[in-house]
């Protein structure tokens, strides 16, 4: 059997569950490829030089040699048409954030849909009527670890992931809030990390003229994704004011990484931010689009004031690393039996 991963190879949520699956998929022994719907970037992974586009391989040739397409987003119906008349077995995983009309006939039409948070899984089934919906929460495959250490109270490192979009933070209030604090709280120190789009000239520029300042703002660029891991592992607390988020990649390999997250109450956070466990995730009025995915409507004074509390308090901090690799090893176990269990039915 040979299964296909047909993706957006770049700096973003399709990329990095095409580089999950196929890390379970070896390990798993199963052959792949990965096929990427433009040329793809340089992730700086191991798969990198394995990845095929259309300048290698038209996509008619790539799919008849697949027993198995898994797709990270929502294609043609003509590719689906395709690969099904060809034998070969289709699997969506469509990611809310990037749902763009018409979407529905597609998904309607491929054998499996597989949703990544219990809230995708209610929108999927309950809402949109798709057939043969599975749920299958995101694993990051990273070992969990837990800090053996208190928090210094003197120096509270935090860590902001900016990698991509979906971080959604750019609010002048959110900016002005968390630059108040930073210019009153000596004990804070924080660090960004910023990858190339065409937000991040002005938003480095922003951080860096605040660490002109008080020295105590470190502006990180274009990290590669498999450097990730040890920054969030060197920090005592990660704050990702997410206003959407697809399945919480950023929140979850901070926790697998031993530290907390200082998030919204917004799905799929909801799924696995166990309050005052693995990290806090502060209420927020929530809204939802035209295509009924939940959107926080945030609540920056109330965000800013708990950062503010756990910097100011730190010993919150040390309590959630004690307890941080809380149901990790049932999320695990939870991906490798949904994905065996899929991959049986071909």
């Amino acid at each position: 059997m040979s299964i296909g991963i047909y993706t957006h190879y770049a700096q973003c949520d399709q990329a990095y569950l095409a580089l999950r699956l196929a890390d379970f998929l070896r390990d798993s022994g199963e052959p792949f490829s990965i096929y990427s719907d433009a040329t793809p970037a340089r992730l700086k992974t191991a798969y990198d030089n394995r990845v095929l586009c259309r300048k290698k391989i038209k996509y008619t040739e790539w799919a008849k040699k697949q027993s198995v397409i898994v797709w990270t987003h929502v294609p043609k119906t003509e590719q689906l048409t395709f690969a099904q008349r060809h034998g070969v077995f289709t699997i969506l995983v469509p990611l809310w954030q990037d749902l763009t009309p018409p979407f529905k006939k597609s998904i309607k039409q491929a054998d499996h849909v597989v949703a990544l948070s219990t809230a995708c899984r209610e929108l999927y089934q309950s809402v949109y009527k798709f057939k043969q919906t599975s749920l299958i929460p995101f694993d990051t495959g990273l070992p969990p670890t837990k800090k053996e250490t208190n928090v210094n109270a003197k120096k509270i490192r935090v860590f902001l992931p900016w990698f991509d979009r979906n971080a959604r933070c750019t609010q002048a209030e959110f900016l002005a809030r968390l630059e108040y604090l930073l210019l009153h709280m000596e004990e804070f120190y924080l660090s960004v990390a910023i990858s190339s789009s065409k937000f991040s000239p002005a938003i480095a520029k922003f951080f860096r003229g605040i660490g002109n300042k008080t020295g105590r703002v470190d502006v990180l660029r274009n990290v590669p994704v498999p450097a990730r891991p040890p920054l969030y592992a060197a920090h005592d607390l990660t704050i990702f004011p997410a206003e959407c988020d697809n399945y919480g990649f950023c929140g979850l390999t901070s926790i697998a990484c031993g530290t907390p997250v200082l998030t919204f109450a917004v799905p799929p956070q909801t799924d696995f931010i166990y309050q005052d466990t693995n990290g806090v995730a502060v209420k927020t009025q929530v809204d939802y689009d035209e295509n009924g995915v939940p959107h926080a409507n945030p609540d920056y004074e109330r965000y800013i004031a708990t950062l503010q509390t756990l910097i100011a308090e730190p010993q919150h901090i040390d309590r959630m690393s004690k307890k941080i690799n809380y149901n990790l090893n049932a999320r695990r176990k939870a991906f490798e039996i949904g994905w065996q269990s899929i991959l049986r039915l071909v």
